[in-house]
């Protein structure tokens, strides 16, 4: 049966908030290193020629749609890695690796496929049918392709390394990536001395190359790593639960797909308020998903202190780290949610000096602010469900909440009630705040279903 202590003392109860702070710094280190090398990427394309960066953003929009998709399909190996780990099983982290290797691989030679045989079509739907668009599109993406199956042991190695509470490594893999992009892409788009000038498709290749020299560091790292070489020895066994590479996976991948519909189909609402609220309405999103980023850091930390406690056995452990999880999110949010409602327009400024676009950005960027406590309610009842296995509940409360929530509350408040970008991205909250009470209900029933047979015993 499991037992809580009553009153823990404050080191105790300061614990779980160490550990998540411990391993999501890191993690937040090299997102925002990516995020930080994206800009750089892209002012470095964009003073090469303006056709090439219209073309490198048209790509781009397809590609990360290929990305985020692929990525999805790792959760399976990271839930099961945490829970092996903290059970002590190797074996059940060898299946997993396996089993994601070849499912995730699949997936990506599907998608790279897809990109050279497609992806200057599939970018000109975006940037607009023109023969040189498409072409400097389809040499770039062409370039990138190859990263996509570099990307599937890249992940799988990050996650082994995370479910061992060793982050560092993934930091340390993420800086390098970025730091050997920008300095290729200084040589490949603009080719000084004895470089070829390659301009767009310069841009991809450096991007392929340095995901390939990431992966090489955590192969060495992981050669040198006691549970990596513990796992190589040990004989492949089953996770300790039920469950499978695909059941575990596939409702992330279709959660991933739905996110990018829905997020065109809100644009679409936004445009309908005028050129100036499009235009806002990008700023006040971009800052939205910066933040959003920056909390999936902790989520994750989350999520694998979670699963090593469920995996051992401790569900007192794991409620504590579920807990100390969600304080730790909420009390990074507050800040930024001050920093939103007091200076939206500041903040805007930062991305135009178009006055009417400042005022627009402004608006939506106080309505923002107040989304900010309920994504932090939220991923950190996700952050649960996912540690335990239950991603199919994690995806019909995301479903249910952004496609019969957020777009018709967004649609009716801007269209039919006249509320323009206000009422658009007051859908936004109406998302966070329908998704946040859905997955606290589920991670609730999913944390009481997994304490039940040791209640009954």
């Amino acid at each position: 049966m499991v037992t809580e202590r009553a009153r823990p003392d404050a080191a105790e109860a300061s614990a779980p908030v160490r550990a998540v702070l411990g391993l999501g710094l890191p993690i937040l280190v090299g997102s925002l290193s990516a995020v930080l090398a994206g800009l750089v990427d892209t002012a470095m394309i964009g003073h090469y020629g303006s056709a090439e960066l219209t073309a490198v953003a048209a790509s781009s929009a397809v590609f990360d749609i290929f990305v985020n998709i692929l990525m999805a399909s790792l959760i399976a190996h990271q839930i099961v890695a945490a829970r092996s780990a903290g059970a002590g099983n190797p074996g059940g982290i060898r299946r997993s690796l396996r089993a994601s290797l070849a499912y995730s691989g699949a997936i990506a030679l599907l998608l790279a496929v897809l990109t050279w045989a497609a992806g200057g079509w599939l970018a000109g739907l975006i940037g607009g049918d023109d023969p040189g668009l498409r072409d400097l599109a389809s040499g770039y993406l062409s370039a990138r392709a190859p990263s996509l199956l570099l990307l599937v042991p890249f992940g799988l190695l990050i996650a082994t390394f995370g479910a061992y509470k060793r982050p560092r490594y993934a930091m340390i893999a993420g800086l390098g990536v970025n730091a050997v992009n920008l300095g290729l892409d200084a040589l490949l788009i603009y080719g000084p001395g004895p470089f070829p000038e390659m301009g767009a498709v310069g841009n991809g290749l450096s991007t392929t190359v340095a995901t390939a020299a990431g992966l090489v560091f955590l192969i060495v790292a992981a050669a040198r790593f006691e549970p990596f070489r513990e796992i190589r020895r040990a004989e492949p066994a089953e996770a300790g639960f039920e469950t499978s590479v695909h059941k575990l996976s596939w409702p992330a991948m279709v959660s991933t797909a739905a996110d990018y519909g829905a997020l065109a189909l809100f644009f679409v609402v936004v445009g309908l308020a005028g050129t100036a609220a499009l235009a806002g309405g990008r700023i006040g999103a971009e800052l939205h998903v910066l933040v959003f980023a920056a909390l999936t850091a902790f989520a994750a930390a989350t999520r694998i202190l979670t699963g090593r406690a469920v995996g051992a056995g401790d569900l007192e452990a794991a409620r504590r780290h579920w807990r100390a999880g969600r304080r730790t999110i909420l009390a990074g949010v507050v800040p930024l949610a001050v920093l939103f409602l007091a200076a939206p327009n500041a903040l805007a400024s930062v991305f135009t000096s178009s006055r009417e676009t400042v005022d627009a950005a402004g608006s939506a960027i106080v309505v923002v602010a107040f989304t900010l406590p309920l994504m932090a309610w939220c991923l950190g009842s996700t952050s649960l469900l996912k540690a335990l296995g239950r991603t199919g509940w994690d995806m019909w409360a995301n479903l249910a909440a952004a496609w019969l929530v957020q777009l018709p509350v967004a649609w009716v408040l801007a269209v039919p009630l006249d509320l323009g970008l206000e009422g658009a991205f007051a859908g936004l909250v109406a998302y966070w705040l329908a998704r946040a009470v859905a997955s606290e209900v589920l991670a609730r029933r999913a944390f009481h279903k997994l304490t039940q047979p040791e209640e009954q015993s």
